[in-house]
């Protein structure tokens, strides 16, 4: 009797997957391992799989152009983006640390400064009323900032930290080691992956699964063309913002400006740290003079560029990005936005997909039924 009732039959499934979700919560420790794992590797693989995309038509063209081997222009690619990364490295890293170790010894002396030019406001008939109502001795005394014990504090911060500057250090190293390796065989075998998924998987594919495959990965390629022609306009517009203000490595921060404009909001800001550390402190007026034009370049990038080149990639009209972006920002912070877009381009496609499904099984259900008395 209990047998056949659909009620007992959802209830021993709904027992199931509760006392599934019971044990694995209990034996999480064999999981963490794993998690560990594929947090690691999940940031080499999206670098990787970005930039699959951005260089898999290079690939192609030097194949067909300039009748290179595949391995050839492969590893002529690989080769290219790793003596990139080093010059950024070589060149600018040390400039940036010759800055800060310049600031860093002249804290005392421009404390001092700063200390003779408030005590002289003090003694300014406009301004010592202010100074007297704000209680500045008062401020001046509670300030912590004379070198030895900003020193200090540097040093304590350093050591309660250590083990998470080895982490970050490590990390990095990690993505470096694997992004070129995991790119490589990207590059080389990335056009058999499909095919051999319609070979081995879905040899007998009647709902059109595969159709559905290809179409995601060209919408995902579409994506990436799109955020990589914006990229190459800021990368322009940038290059071009830092030679007119006459800033050093001119090349190098543009570039860098354009790979942080992939990160909404905060890209802006973190494209343009280098350049100020590299030049405010001894051209503080050219510094920020380019980072205020930067800084337009980027709204106008922001609200009008990149919603026309990416919605006109992926057929999406440019206020349906606008709304994607504002929407996944309140409710997912940065990640949201970054992954807004793709997993739209990504649904519409799945969407799609089942609409023609849903279409053809209702054609099959109207379809009259063949006569058994007709031969």
């Amino acid at each position: 009797m209990f047998k056949n009732s659909k009620l007992f039959f959802w209830t021993i499934e709904i027992l199931a997957v509760i006392l599934i979700i019971f044990l694995l919560n209990q034996i999480t420790f064999v999981f963490t391992p794993v998690s560990t794992l594929l947090g690691l590797l999940f940031i080499p693989f999206l670098i990787s799989g970005f930039l699959f995309y951005v260089f898999h038509p290079v690939v192609h063209f030097m194949e067909r152009k300039w009748h290179f081997k595949k391995i050839v222009a492969v590893l002529l690619i690989v080769l290219a983006l790793i003596a990139v990364f080093v010059i950024i490295i070589a060149t600018v890293i040390p400039n940036v640390i010759n800055q800060l170790t310049g600031l860093i010894a002249s804290t005392p002396k421009m404390y001092s400064q700063t200390l003779s030019w408030v005590e002289g406001l003090s003694r300014n008939s406009q301004f010592s009323q202010l100074y007297k109502q704000v209680n500045g001795d008062q401020i001046i005394n509670n300030l912590n900032i004379s070198y030895t014990d900003v020193l200090k504090n540097v040093l304590n911060g350093l050591t309660f930290s250590l083990g998470n500057v080895v982490g970050v250090i490590a990390g990095i190293v990690l993505v470096v080691i694997l992004v070129p390796i995991l790119l490589f065989y990207m590059l080389n075998d990335g056009d058999k992956m499909l095919p051999h998924v319609r070979k081995h998987i879905l040899t007998e594919d009647k709902l059109g699964i595969f159709g559905l495959l290809e179409n995601m990965n060209k919408a995902i390629s579409k994506y990436i063309l799109g955020v990589s022609i914006d990229a190459s306009i800021i990368f322009v517009g940038v290059f071009i913002i830092y030679l007119v203000w006459g800033i050093p490595y001119a090349f190098l921060f543009a570039l860098f400006s354009a790979v942080t404009n992939l990160i909404p909001y905060a890209g802006p800001y973190i494209g343009v740290t280098p350049m100020l550390l590299t030049v405010v402190f001894n051209s503080p007026v050219k510094a920020i003079g380019a980072m205020i034009c930067v800084f337009i370049l980027q709204q106008i990038d922001g609200n009008f560029i990149y919603p026309k080149v990416v919605g006109e990639a992926i057929k999406v009209h440019p206020v349906t990005v606008m709304i994607l972006m504002l929407v996944a920002g309140s409710l997912y912070g940065i990640l949201g936005m970054i992954i807004a877009v793709p997993l739209y381009s990504l649904v519409k496609e799945i969407v799609k997909f089942l609409a023609g499904l849903y279409r053809n099984h209702k054609k099959q259900k109207t379809l009259p039924e063949p006569d058994e008395n007709m031969v």
